[in-house]
């Protein structure tokens, strides 16, 4: 048989049969790390992937925390104003809390949680009615103003 030998005088390299067995001699291991087993890194490679998605978490949940914390001062602020209190009871106490006072004309007045990020409008408030009297009639909380 006439076999062609490569420019550097080495055999070409032939292709895979399938009918013929792969070469069962063992593999060299692979080279370590440091000195560590592959056991090791992956223990390693688990700690350091899951606390990096931990932390990921962490800074999410510390991002939506006060906008959620804020809504639910709201609507326990809101459902603690007493029917029948007066107007300017109900502003002063909304701005003693931090609230925005916001009148909106024909007996509305708007008590909203200030922004808390620049881009962010606010859209959480408490809608309190008031009657000719200047009495709150009702409170109202709103996620959508």
């Amino acid at each position: 048989m006439n076999e062609r030998c490569c420019a550097d005088g080495s055999k070409p390299v032939q292709p895979h049969d399938e009918n013929r067995p792969m070469d069962p001699t063992p593999r060299p291991a692979s080279p370590q790390l440091f000195g560590l087993t592959d056991a090791k890194r992956r223990s390693i490679r688990r700690w350091v992937f899951g606390s990096m998605a931990l932390l990921m978490l962490g800074g999410v949940a510390i991002g939506f925390v006060p906008y959620y914390a804020a809504s639910r001062e709201m609507q326990s602020f809101c459902t603690s104003l007493a029917v029948g209190s007066s107007e300017a009871d109900a502003q002063t106490q909304a701005t003693a809390r931090g609230y925005d006072v916001v009148a909106s004309g024909k007996g509305r007045v708007l008590l909203k949680v200030p922004q808390l990020a620049p881009q962010v409008p606010s859209k959480r408030g408490c809608e309190l009615r008031v009657g000719p009297t200047g009495m709150v009639v009702s409170a109202a909380y709103s996620d959508s103003f």
